[in-house]
């Protein structure tokens, strides 16, 4: 009945027909030219022109040249119905991912007359396919990252790469609980219509896989752009929990908000800093706390967030999480290890120091009678024998000697001292324009000139002045003796982090690696005159203020030392 009616109807029947198919229809000669579609094939291809004439691999931008990965081929040569999936860019620049199915069709005499060529557009199950096939790689990449700026900004990455979860602009926010504040860590996403209209086009002929987007992340990682830097600003109190970022870290829910500008249960700070009208913010939860969120945009393509983009954030959203608390405990683990190597590092130079100390003030001892006893017989020679110029001389050098050592044997012993603490609050600015004072005509002497930068801003902090001033000394006096044609001194103090530093910089000859590494040794010294014990009481006295000590040298053109003293326990 029904083959009746199509006969009665005719031709124009079989048009509406194959036209209202939700596939591409084509029929090929034998030379794979075109002469056959239905109208849905070039509004499926975006074809600006009439493909009825042209060449199959012109129109699917398909070679043709090798029939493994051609349906119309492998139909062509084994006479049966061959299926295979492509994918192509359209004329538009639209990827689209088609499946092809061609069948044989056969004259009277049971020979290959033409190809009936279905084409069904499988784009979206495909790109959803790989988009969740993407997002599981990431998580397992993410997983064993352990640098926290590079994981979040490579999960910002994935969030706003077209291959993954497409957005155009993705926001990380972390919550301080110290300080009770939510704040923008960091950002991703072009910062105005012209760059996200270049970057679309440089990416529109681009399969972004996995090690493309790792790649574009690391490329981009260190760039303070725009949008970055308008993120790092933003600041929002817990408190205020009608601010929908603030809402989202208290709920622990994601929050898709389509209508922001208009919506009057919520407060506006948070939403005039994003600029959007439709966001979502997705909380990051780890063992049912919420450490941050993540917000996201289409601010420039205005496309709507869709379900699916929704629902992929938010279990993307739980990995990163996942692995973020991965990364902040191998950093804690990493700062304990830290801790730990340099408490066992001043443990061993303390217990050094002890033995060494003691060998010191018992060779000290040992030497100092006999030596006493050289140095009196030399003076008495000296009375004795005035008269006589040669046995004078003599005597002269063995004094002058035996008092050389005398005065290393009172360094030693100095040094084999258990050294007394007594430690008050005062501000480091004073004690050091005290040392630069003392040291003035010293300094003077040798033609070099002094450069004092202090931070009057530095707080108080809690140390022996009258070790720190040795110390200081110390420093100044090494500087100087580097300076042997005269030079310039820097003495400057500064907050850094939550350490006061001070550093004395030098123009002098520097030093070489191999004299940097045994600079601290004890009794090590390239002075002529010099003991060596000096920086290892210098090093003690700074690591029994929990400080540290860092040396910068150039040979020929000076050095730096620089002093890092903790303000934990400043004095109000």
């Amino acid at each position: 009945m029904v083959s009746h009616i199509l006969k009665d109807c005719g031709d124009n029947v079989i048009n509406m027909l194959t036209d209202a198919l939700d596939a591409g229809l084509s029929v090929l000669d034998k030379d794979l030219t075109i002469i056959w579609v239905n109208k849905t094939l070039p509004n499926m291809l975006n074809l600006h022109y009439n493909p009825v004439g042209r060449k199959c691999r012109e129109v699917y931008a398909c070679e043709c040249q090798d029939s493994r990965h051609c349906s119309v081929l492998q139909a062509l040569s084994t006479g049966k119905k061959t299926s295979n999936e492509i994918q192509l860019i359209t004329e538009s620049g639209v990827r689209k991912y088609i499946r092809n199915i061609t069948t044989p069709v056969r004259d009277g005499g049971n020979n290959i007359a033409y190809l009936l060529k279905v084409s069904l557009d499988i784009t979206q199950q495909e790109e959803k396919v790989r988009r969740i096939s993407l997002l599981r790689k990431f998580a397992e990449v993410m997983q064993g990252m352990l640098q926290i700026d590079r994981l979040l900004h490579l999960a910002l990455t994935c969030v706003t790469a077209g291959s993954a979860l497409g957005f155009n602009r993705a926001r990380l926010f972390l919550v301080d609980k110290e300080q009770n504040v939510i704040y923008g860590k960091m950002a991703v996403g072009p910062s105005s219509l012209e760059e996200a209209n270049k970057i679309w086009s440089e990416i529109a002929h681009k399969n972004e896989n996995l090690d493309d987007l790792i790649d574009a992340s690391e490329k981009t990682r260190h760039y303070d752009t725009p949008l970055h830097k308008t993120t790092r600003l933003m600041a929002f109190s817990l408190t205020d929990e009608k601010e929908i970022i603030v809402s989202c870290v208290k709920t622990k829910k994601m929050i898709l908000e389509r209508n922001a500008f208009s919506n009057d249960q919520i407060d506006k700070k948070f939403v005039n800093a994003v600029g959007v009208n439709e966001f979502i913010c997705v909380p990051l939860v780890v063992e049912g706390d919420a450490i941050g969120a993540i917000c996201a945009d289409n601010a420039y393509n205005r496309k709507p967030i869709t379900e699916e983009q929704v629902e992929l954030l938010s279990i993307f959203a739980s990995r990163v999480a996942l692995a973020f608390a991965n990364a902040e405990t191998y950093r804690k683990l990493w700062e304990k290890n830290q801790q730990l190597k340099e408490t066992r590092e001043r443990l061993i130079r303390s217990e050094r120091l002890a033995v060494i100390g003691n060998m010191a003030a018992y060779i000290a001892h040992e030497i100092r009678n006999p030596l006493v006893t050289i140095g009196g017989f030399a003076r008495i020679l000296m009375r004795e024998y005035a008269d006589h110029k040669k046995v004078k001389q003599h005597t002269e050098i063995i004094t002058e000697e035996v008092n050389r050592l005398e005065k290393i044997l009172a360094n030693i012993m100095d040094f084999s001292k258990p050294i007394e603490t007594l430690k008050t609050s005062i501000q480091i600015n004073e004690l050091l324009e005290n040392t630069c004072c003392l040291m003035g005509p010293y300094l003077k002497s040798a033609h070099i000139q002094v450069s004092k930068k202090f931070d009057p801003s530095i707080p108080k902090i809690i140390v022996d002045q009258t070790q720190m001033k040795q110390v200081f000394l110390n420093l100044i006096k090494n500087a100087a003796e580097s300076m042997t044609q005269g030079g310039k001194l820097t003495v400057e103090s500064m907050t850094e982090d939550e350490y006061i530093k001070i550093d004395f910089t030098d123009t002098g000859e520097g030093m070489t690696p191999e004299i940097l590494q045994n600079l601290f040794t004890p009794f090590f010294t390239t002075k002529v005159d010099g003991t060596g014990v000096g920086l290892a009481v210098s090093q003690k006295i700074i690591d029994d203020h929990n400080g540290f000590i860092k040396i910068k040298s150039v040979p020929k053109e000076g050095t730096t030392f620089s002093i890092s003293l903790p303000i934990k326990n400043v004095t109000a």
